[in-house]
């Protein structure tokens, strides 16, 4: 998206320091799959919950919170400016908004509907939450077998879709912080030729060589592992995929994901939806403001 060039920008006026708001960057090793920062970027602006959680470790919005109010902390109070910057959509939510309560959630009911879902394949998950919650349905990924479960569970045990309970949430942001969130927009085809682009610079720079050397350390079922590319580039590995196709795979992976990207912050109230190439001094207009 261009985002990496933008906080360059911005970190030239304000004495910035980026909070990551991805998802698969916080996993140690997995550095040029997720790109995390390089070096020279770290030198101009300091990055944090990047590259420090192992690629088998499970890792959910409710512990990005807590890091979330532990980092934003420690950067105000020695006189930084703390600045998001990332698309997961749900770790955002969790920092603006907090959690959804679930009435008549107990350990002891959360087990007994867990234990009847377990038994259910991925087919039959996504069939049945798209008779009780197709805007869960639709908004979820096919392959998010977790996600897919959790919106399922929470209407066995409220009678009620995720969707309508969410709708009805009042937010409860995290240190009780109000900030401005910018969109990043390029033309889809701009995107997808950029993604196309970085997907060829990633495998020259040795993407394959970095996933062989995580599989020989991580599970290949682990959440770091699972993640974009990486899972295509285990595929290959153990045969289950050709080199000629490997790319294409990427490519085509990424788009999808960019694609739900692009729904969800649709319905994200905004300050601005700006190209990255146009949005430093719309960005700094605002924070100058504040």
């Amino acid at each position: 998206m261009g985002k990496t060039a933008l906080v360059t920008t911005l970190a030239s006026r304000l004495p910035l320091e980026v909070i990551s708001l991805d998802s698969r960057q916080i996993y140690r090793g997995l550095r040029i799959g997720t790109a995390q920062p390089t070096a020279e970027e770290l030198a101009v602006c300091p990055h944090h919950l990047v590259d420090f959680v192992d690629p088998d470790e499970a890792y959910d919005a409710q512990r990005f919170r807590r890091d979330f109010s532990r980092v934003h902390d420690e950067i105000t109070g020695r006189g930084g400016v703390p600045i998001l910057v990332g698309g997961a959509g749900l770790y955002l939510k969790a920092v603006a908004e907090g959690f959804l309560a679930v009435p008549g959630q107990t350990p002891e009911r959360l087990a007994e509907v867990r234990a009847e879902l377990e038994r259910l394949n991925d087919d039959a998950i996504r069939l049945r939450l798209a008779t009780v919650d197709p805007a869960s349905h639709d908004r979820l990924h096919a392959n998010d077998r977790r996600r897919c479960q959790r919106a399922l569970e929470i209407h066995l045990i409220t009678g009620r879709s995720l969707t309508e309970l969410v709708a009805e949430q009042a937010p409860d942001p995290a240190l009780g912080a109000s900030f401005p969130i910018f969109v990043l927009e390029r033309d889809v085809g701009e995107l997808e030729d950029r993604i196309a682009r970085r997907t060829a610079i990633m495998l020259a720079e040795g993407w394959i060589q970095e996933t062989e050397t995580a599989l020989a350390a991580h599970s290949a079922a682990g959440p770091g592992l699972m993640s974009i590319g990486y899972r295509e580039i285990v595929q290959f590995l153990h045969g289950e995929r050709e080199r000629t196709d490997l790319e294409a795979g990427i490519v085509l992976a990424t788009r999808q994901y960019a694609k739900r990207q692009r729904t969800w912050f649709r319905g994200v109230e905004a300050a601005g939806r700006v190209h990255p190439d146009r949005a430093a001094e719309t960005i700094l207009r605002v924070l100058e403001d504040r």
